[in-house]
C-alpha cells in the first residue's frame, strides 16, 4: 500500500509518500499556485512520483490538507460576501455573544466587528420564521423578498451569497428555497447555507461558519 500526503501552504506544497510494505518515505517541495492550487498539487505528486519510481497508478491513497483557508481569513484576504438573514436579524454577526475583553471601553477592538466577514450594508433580510422545536413554519418565506434581496447584492458586485435564517438546523427548507431563487437571479453566484455547513443550534456560532465559508467561498 503506498500512501501520499499533500499540504497546500500559502508559499509551498509539501508532498510525501510513504510505502507501507516496505517502509520508504519520499518527500518533495514545490512552489504553491495561488491561482489554481490543483496545479501545485498536481505538480508535487508528478515529482513525488518521479523522486519514488513508481508510476501515478501505483498510488493506493491520498490524503490532502491545506492552510489555504486559514490563510485568507488571518490576512482578511477573502471575497466580499453578502447575507441574507432572518428579518430582525442583521446584525447577529456584529452583536455576537456580548463577550468583550473591556466590558466599558469604547476604545476596545472587537475582531468580528472590526473587521466583519460581511460587511453591515451587504447584510440582508427578508421576512421567514421557523420556531422550535421541530422547525414549525411560523412565518412564510417571501420569496419576492428573496429575489430584491439577490438582485440588491448582485448590483453591489456581490458573487459569495450566504444564507441563513433562524433554526435552519431544525428544518433547512427556507434556506432551500432561497438558495434556488438566489441562483435564478445570479446564475454565476457561490450561494452557500446555514444548514449544509454547520447544522446546530446558537445562531451566533452557526453565522459565523456560514459567513467565513462564504468569505473564503
Amino acid at each position: 500500500m503506498i500512501l501520499v500526503g499533500v499540504d497546500v501552504g500559502g508559499t509551498f506544497t509539501d508532498c510525501v509518500l510513504h510505502d507501507i510494505a516496505t517502509g520508504t518515505t519520499v518527500t518533495h517541495k514545490v512552489p504553491t499556485t495561488p491561482d489554481d492550487p490543483s496545479r501545485g498539487v498536481i505538480e508535487g505528486v508528478v515529482g513525488l512520483c518521479g523522486k519514488a519510481g513508481i508510476s501515478r497508478g501505483a498510488i493506493t491513497d491520498v490524503r490532502h490538507g491545506t492552510t489555504t483557508a486559514t490563510n485568507a481569513v488571518l490576512e482578511y484576504d477573502g471575497a466580499e460576501a453578502g447575507l441574507i438573514t432572518t428579518q430582525g436579524f442583521r446584525d447577529v454577526l456584529h452583536i455576537g455573544r456580548h463577550q468583550r475583553p473591556q466590558h466599558y471601553s469604547i476604545r476596545q477592538e472587537v475582531p468580528w466587528q472590526d473587521r466583519p466577514l460581511v460587511k453591515r450594508r451587504h447584510r440582508l433580510t427578508v421576512p421567514e420564521r421557523l420556531v422550535p422545536p421541530r422547525g414549525e413554519v411560523l412565518v412564510p418565506l417571501d420569496e419576492d423578498a428573496v429575489r430584491e434581496a439577490a438582485r440588491q447584492l448582485e448590483a453591489s458586485g456581490i458573487r459569495s451569497i450566504a444564507i441563513g435564517f433562524l433554526f435552519a438546523y431544525l428544518n433547512p427548507a427556507h434556506e432551500q428555497r432561497a438558495r434556488e431563487i438566489v441562483l435564478e437571479e445570479v446564475p454565476d453566484a457561490f450561494v452557500t447555507t446555514s444548514a449544509e455547513v454547520s447544522p446546530q443550534f446558537r445562531e451566533f456560532e452557526r453565522f459565523t461558519t456560514l459567513a467565513m465559508n462564504a468569505f473564503i467561498g
